[in-house]
């Protein structure tokens, strides 16, 4: 609008003229003065200004964007002002055009408002830059890689958001299950649209999709706008625009304008997609030809050639022409001759008939002879062509002659076999026999007619009619069932049968029939009832044999205990596997039994030994122990079954044997004690008269007294010890043995015979070297080495008594050999006779004169040694005889 372009700046009006049309003048203009400061402002003008016109400001200090024409004063400036930018009242900027005009001393700035025109190319310019950035995408979008194309979308969405002032743009694309979000871009800080994708199915089903549409999600309730691209077999893409109202953001954008956009970009996208798709099915296809065997096929019968997939003829040896086909007389080469005339009739019936056909044929390929099913239809009217597919089917048809013979085994197995197979039909709440495999009449003797026209019952023992019945309750209840009962041949004989059978139900749960088996089980049955019978005759045996039988873990946990070792420990109402045997044993012999346990091996899985029992009642049982070991396939100790026989009474005999031996042994010694008795008694009663007879004569002095007093104490132990000695060797002995020195023994049996052996004349030697410790009772090894003492003692005596010139002496010696103790007691006497010497240890023989010995001492020493692990033996040597005892070293 260059109205005032004939104008400039030196045309002159008359001064009342101007100043009229100023004050009259209607319009926008601004007031300078000669330096280009504001003087005043037209009203209209001031009411588009947010604030009043400020007086004496520079117009370029004013301007809401800076100008190159006004600067400096308006002399310079051009007549034509092109843009003047200034500050709306509601912060927008106004647009205008200037024209300048003098006015007496200053100037006159006429203003031209073309802001709407400005926005107006400033909103087409933004149209144009959206759209040649979208047809450079379309462009790059066309000439990339189909793999690039999800990325190059993202890149378009972002582009398309940042021009757009947009928060959230996505791509919608068909997927099988409906429409998939493909790609999409939005603010960082702005939330994800959500959206259904049913809801969406649903709209476009009711609306038009040939046209932008806004969207309400009634699942998500957010809305959107969406803009669809179309091809011929419909909507290909959505665009959808989220979180703002489009036509006000975008007022520039029409409806045709988003559909255009879309269609730039989203034609090369949908291509590729479709082209990517392709190629997958493509792929699957090729994969799931190879791997099953598959192969299309295609006759031409205008042509006679047949074409095919390459892997197909690849497979069957055939070699393809340029175009990928070959003539049918080539094709037909590889089918046996007698199928080749039924190929060429189905495809005559084919063509003529237009109905599908499928054929097994056997065919000659590379690799040999193969199964195939060959599949074909025809296709097109005017020029029809037979397609279709070949699968080899080599594999099936093997497993089909292998099904065919193993059923054929089957068969013949079942009706050879012990067993019947059955069916029962499920009628009206009753079961009715089907089906019996032929076993039936060679188990039995009877058909399937038999048990069809007669009631089951009937066959059934009287006996096991109820057991059948409840069967047959169990099996509709469970719907499985397993019993044994009696079924009557044609002979009239009855054979006990396992009845296995399961009910088999339809989809809505209703029982539909029985399958089950029917096994002979009579000697089965029978030998089990046998074994039954024999169990409870073993068991009757066990609980009521006098013998201890038990079972037992390795940690002495009982599994089992009969009758009178339950009584014997007195667990009467108690369950075996809560009671633990170790808790009747001391500590020490619990321990040792496990060691004992520990030893055992599958080789060597036996042992024996004695038991010491703590039982209820503050009693104690002395138990001989026969155990043997259960071991599993690794050699793991598992149980242990014993059988033991209570030998307390024999051991408490024993004991009195042994105490009564101990006691006549003393008595033996009398003698021999009274004499070693009166030696200190002796002594003490002289001390004692000289003390009289000093004080008599009052001359007994302090150190004399002191002298008596110390001889007198001095006898009196020695007394006391002989005294002490005997006591303790007449006693009982402990009930279990412990660790002692045997060199000790040895001494205290020396010093109670020596005194008597003094008063004989015989000449008592003692050999002792330093041993190891032995196990067993002290006293007890003391009283065997006291008879052999006083026996070898009665020896010498009986030979000096004979020859007076001859010295008797008797020599006891000990020492330590391969981790054994020996003790020796030999004298020089007569020795032993020849035919006593083998049976010395049996009871009531001796050597003595009748009524001078009983013929036990030897034979309870014997016991003695044996009960501590040694061995007692005697042998005459060239002077008297020799008793060797042998002891082994005890353990700690």
């Amino acid at each position: 609008m260059n109205w005032f372009r004939s104008l400039d700046k030196q045309t002159r009006f008359p001064d009342q003229v101007a100043v009229a049309d100023v004050v009259l003048g209607k319009g926008y203009y601004l007031q300078l003065d000669h330096q280009g400061c504001i003087l005043d402002a037209s009203a209209e003008l001031r009411r588009l200004f947010p604030d009043e016109v400020p007086s004496g400001v520079p117009l370029n200090a004013y301007l809401a964007q800076p100008s190159a024409e006004i600067y400096g004063s308006p002399d310079t400036w051009p007549a034509q002002l092109s843009s003047i930018v200034l500050h709306g009242r509601r912060g927008q900027l106004l647009y205008f055009q200037g024209g300048l005009l003098p006015q007496g001393d200053g100037w006159l700035l006429f203003l031209l408002d073309n802001t709407a025109m400005v926005l107006r190319l400033q909103l087409e310019e933004r149209r144009r830059q959206i759209l040649d950035y979208s047809v450079h995408q379309a462009l790059r979008m066309r000439e990339a890689e189909p793999e690039r194309m999800q990325g190059l979308t993202v890149e378009w969405l972002e582009g398309l958001r940042l021009r757009l002032q947009i928060p959230w743009l996505g791509l919608l694309l068909p997927g099988p299950r409906g429409w998939s979000l493909y790609a999409h871009a939005s603010l960082p800080d702005a939330p994800p649209f959500s959206w259904h994708s049913t809801d969406l199915h649903q709209l476009l089903l009711d609306t038009d999709k040939s046209v932008p549409q806004t969207w309400h999600c009634r699942v998500s309730h957010e809305s959107a706008w969406l803009v669809p691209y179309r091809e011929h077999d419909g909507v290909r893409v959505w665009l959808v625009v989220a979180g703002v109202d489009s036509q006000r953001q975008a007022p520039f954008f029409s409806e045709a304008d988003w559909v255009g956009m879309l269609m730039l970009f989203a034609a090369p996208l949908s291509s590729g997609v479709r082209y990517l798709q392709v190629q997958q099915s493509l792929r699957r296809n090729s994969v799931l030809q190879r791997v099953m065997d598959i192969g299309w096929w295609e006759y031409d019968s205008d042509t006679q050639r047949v074409s095919m997939a390459p892997n197909l003829a690849d497979t069957m040896g055939l070699e393809l022409s340029a175009e990928g086909d070959l003539g049918l007389e080539e094709s037909l080469a590889i089918f046996d001759p007698v199928d080749r005339e039924q190929v060429l009739d189905r495809l005559r019936e084919l063509l003529m008939r237009g109905e599908g056909a499928s054929e097994s044929i056997c065919l000659q390929v590379r690799d040999g002879r193969h199964w195939y099913r060959l599949s074909g239809e025809v296709v097109g009217r005017k020029t029809p062509k037979v397609v279709g597919y070949t699968m080899d089917i080599s594999d099936l048809r093997r497993q089909e002659a292998q099904t065919a013979a193993a059923r054929a085994r089957l068969e013949g197995l079942l009706d050879n076999a012990p067993a019947v197979i059955f069916i029962q039909s499920y009628i009206d709440g009753a079961l009715a026999f089907e089906f019996c495999s032929a076993s039936l009449y060679q188990l039995l003797g009877w058909t399937l007619s038999d048990w069809q026209h007669n009631s089951f019952s009937s066959f059934l023992h009287p006996e096991d009619r109820q057991l059948y019945y409840e069967r047959t309750r169990t099996l509709l209840q469970t719907g499985y069932t397993s019993s044994r009962y009696r079924v009557r041949d044609c002979h009239g004989a009855f054979h006990w049968v396992l009845d296995e059978a399961k009910l088999l139900r339809d989809e809505r749960g209703m029982p539909t029939e029985v399958v089950g088996l029917l096994m002979d089980v009579t000697e089965a049955t029978e030998a089990s009832e046998s074994v039954r019978k024999s169990e409870e005759r073993y068991r009757i045996l066990v609980e009521d044999s006098p013998a201890i039988i038990c079972r037992y873990l390795p940690d002495l946990t009982l599994t089992f205990a009969n009758k009178p070792m339950v009584a014997a420990l007195g667990l009467e109402g108690t369950r075996s596997g809560l009671t633990n045997l170790g808790q009747f044993l001391a500590p020490q012999d619990r321990e040792e039994v496990l060691r004992w346990m520990a030893r055992m091996t599958p080789n060597t899985p036996v042992g024996n030994r004695e038991l010491l029992l703590h039982l209820p009642g503050n009693r104690r049982a002395w138990w001989v122990w026969t155990a043997r070991g259960m071991f599993d396939d690794s050699g793991q100790l598992i149980e242990v079954q014993a059988v033991g026989r209570d030998d307390t009474e024999i051991h408490d005999a024993r004991e009195q044997l042994y105490q009564g031996a101990k006691m006549a042994t003393l008595g033996e010694m009398a003698t021999g004690l009274a004499h070693e008795m009166n030696q200190p008694l002796t002594v003490m009663r002289m001390a004692l008269t000289n003390l009289v007879k000093r004080l008599a004569k009052d001359d007994l002095s302090t150190d004399y007294l002191q002298e008596k007093l110390t001889r007198l104490e001095s006898q009196v132990s020695r007394a006391s010890r002989i005294v002490d000695h005997v006591r303790i060797f007449g006693r009982r002995s402990e009930s279990r043995g412990v660790l002692f020195d045997p060199c000790k023994a040895v001494v205290e049996s020396v010093a109670l015979t020596s005194e008597g052996m003094e008063q004989k004349g015989i000449e008592l030697k003692m050999e002792l070297l330093p041993v190891s410790e032995v196990t067993g009772h002290h006293d007890r090894l003391e009283q065997v080495l006291i008879n052999l003492l006083l026996n070898a003692q009665y020896a010498v005596s009986q030979r000096a008594a004979r020859e007076p010139e001859h010295k008797p002496w008797v020599k006891i010696c000990c020492w330590e050999t391969k981790g054994r103790v020996s003790i020796t007691v030999e004298d020089n006497g007569d020795g032993i006779g020849p035919g006593q010497l083998t049976r010395i240890f049996e009871p009531f023989v001796t050597t003595k004169p009748v009524g001078e010995g009983t013929g036990l001492g030897l034979s309870v020493s014997y016991g003695i040694i044996t009960q501590m692990g040694g061995e007692l033996s005697v042998e005459n040597h060239h002077q008297g005889a020799r008793f060797l005892i042998t002891l082994p070293i005890g353990q700690t």
